[in-house]
This record gives C-alpha cells, structure tokens and sequence, in this order.
C-alpha cells in the first residue's frame, strides 16, 4: 500500500480523494461494529427470545428496504419489515413495541445526552465569546487544490 499515489474518483468537474488501504478498513471495521452495536440493542430489548442473527438479519433487511423507499430514517418501513420478518416469532404488538423502544433508545437517547452538553458549550461560548472573538478575521471559503473553493 505504500509508495502508491492517491486515488481519485473523477465524475464531471466534481474529484474526490479515495481513502488509502488502511481507512478504508478502519471505516469498514466501524461500520460493520456500527451495525452490530444496533441489531445488539434490537436483541437486548426483545431480551434474547429472538435469534441475534434473525434480529439481525431484519435490520439489514430494514436499511435496505428503506433506501429503496427513500422515506425518511426508514419511518415505517423499519417497522413494517420488522413485523413481518418477526410476526412468526412473536406477535405483532410486541414487535411494533421493541422497534419503537429501539428507535427511541437508537435515535432519542443520544439527543436527550447531547442536548445539556450542547447548552453548557453554548454558555461557555457566551461567557467567554466576546474575548475570544477579537483578531479574528473570517478568511472565507477554504481553497483545495486548483483554487475552487470546497
């Protein structure tokens, strides 16, 4: 891997820098613990009484089905692939219960957590914003190479 130049991809006048061998295998390692880590928190709150795999497997089905559908995180769609993969398992109300849990737990809990550390940077910056604001000058849009901006 080393010794060789970057990679491009070139579409029209747009040119994009391909990552080297190794971030694109921290990126694919991250992504595929990313993965693991949602079907884990699916599992846990349907409390092992479904196969991890089958959880799994519904999920990835429910990503796929809702890049097909291009509605909006999925809404819906998660649902309704969950309850039709699982309805065999476990009935449909239980399964429509964990996958809001899921989305609430996935979606709403981060935002509950980043919410007070966002007001607490919001309020340093307030107190001390106007210190550090003076000599700063806004230079404008970053160049890359070739001189466009980015």
């Amino acid at each position: 891997m080393r010794g060789l130049a970057p990679r491009t991809l070139k579409w029209r006048e747009h040119e994009l820098a391909l990552p080297g061998g190794r971030l694109a295998l921290v990126q694919a390692l991250a992504g595929g613990a990313n993965w693991l880590l949602m079907g884990t928190i699916v599992w846990v709150l349907f409390e092992g009484r479904v196969d991890f795999a089958l959880v799994l497997g519904a999920l990835l089905m429910a990503a796929v089905a809702g890049v097909i559908t291009h509605v909006p995180a999925g809404l819906g769609v998660l649902e309704a692939v969950f309850v039709r993969t699982l309805g065999g398992v476990l009935p449909a109300t239980e399964v429509l219960a964990v996958v809001l849990a899921y989305r609430a737990a996935y979606y709403l809990l981060p935002l509950a957590l980043a919410l007070p550390a966002y007001a607490w940077s919001e309020a340093a910056a307030r107190r001390g914003g106007a210190q550090g604001r003076q000599g700063v000058k806004d230079s404008g849009p970053a160049l890359r190479r070739g001189g466009r901006p980015t």
